[in-house]
């Protein structure tokens, strides 16, 4: 279930967070379709996790997760997730509830954390059973989405201005 795939393309926590903001973004993510690299964005991110909780930065791989760290509290298990803001945190919390499913497959129970940072807030998020039909509702719309042999049509959404997508969908305009 956790690793379902079209032509090889594994679902992962960052398609889902793209799926939950925008679906076209989710298919070019999925089709290999690569955003640009040098986006503003993307480099702030970049430098974030570069920086951000350097005692605990210990990125965990996975196939098809990328936990930033993990840690222990209480004797319980903690994936955290370092984000820029707040912005898009039920993209957030799907993407988090996709790595504690799988944990939970791979037989780890283990709980939740958005941290952003920049606002100095962290969200406790745990597998409850809502996030978990959440979560399996959107990896079936995933394998849905990337096996259409199109992207969705564009739809201008909030997220639009500061997308490294952006050129795939509004480069006609201004």
């Amino acid at each position: 279930m956790g690793e379902g795939s079209h032509e090889s393309v594994p679902i992962t926590g960052a398609l889902i967070q793209a799926y939950a903001i925008c679906p076209r973004e989710a298919w070019l993510l999925g089709h290999a379709i690569e955003p640009w690299r040098d986006h503003e964005r993307l480099s702030l991110g970049r430098l974030l996790h570069a920086t951000a909780y350097p005692r605990e930065r210990h990125e965990i791989s996975l196939p098809g997760m990328k936990i930033d760290f993990i840690h222990e509290r209480e004797e319980v298990l903690v994936a955290a997730e370092i984000k820029l803001s707040s912005r898009g945190e039920r993209s957030h919390i799907l993407q988090l509830g996709y790595y504690l499913l799988r944990l939970e497959e791979e037989g780890l129970k283990a709980k939740g954390e958005l941290r952003y940072p920049r606002e100095r807030r962290v969200v406790q998020v745990e597998l409850t059973p809502k996030l978990r039909e959440n979560v399996k509702k959107v990896l079936a719309e995933i394998q849905d989405l990337l096996a259409k042999p199109q992207p969705p049509q564009p739809r201008r959404i909030p997220y639009c201005s500061s997308c490294a997508y952006y050129e795939f969908c509004w480069v006609e305009e201004p």
